[in-house]
């Protein structure tokens, strides 16, 4: 883009008060409406099956979030479960499943895509 003035003021300057409404030059994720993804990773399970991972406390509920879990072994997956827990402190994801394999998470924002 050139500039089409030489003076660095009135139309075509980058004055500040000709760029227009501020709140247009960004968008940032917490502009962003419908879902999205707020965490995702993989987890050891121990030797019983068990996992957790804790996060930085998410706003709102439970019933804001979607947990989706799944084995990684390509040749042979089991059977994982999932459960989310949403204190003032931390967000903590469970993990059930086979003991010492590894799991892919992901945590997802409810919504609707515009």
């Amino acid at each position: 883009m050139a500039a089409t003035t030489v003076t660095g003021r009135g139309l075509g300057s980058a004055d500040a008060t000709q760029r227009g409404p501020k709140e247009r030059g960004f968008v940032g994720a917490e502009k962003i409406l419908g879902p999205r993804i707020m965490a995702s990773g993989t987890k050891l399970l121990d030797g019983s099956g068990d996992g957790s991972v804790v996060l930085p406390a998410f706003d709102g509920s439970t019933s804001n979030y979607i947990v989706l879990a799944t084995d990684s072994d390509v040749s042979g997956a089991t059977a994982v479960t999932a459960s989310l827990a949403i204190t003032s402190n931390a967000t903590t994801l469970t993990f059930k499943g086979t003991a010492a394999n590894t799991i892919a998470y992901a945590v997802v924002k409810v919504g609707m895509a515009s």
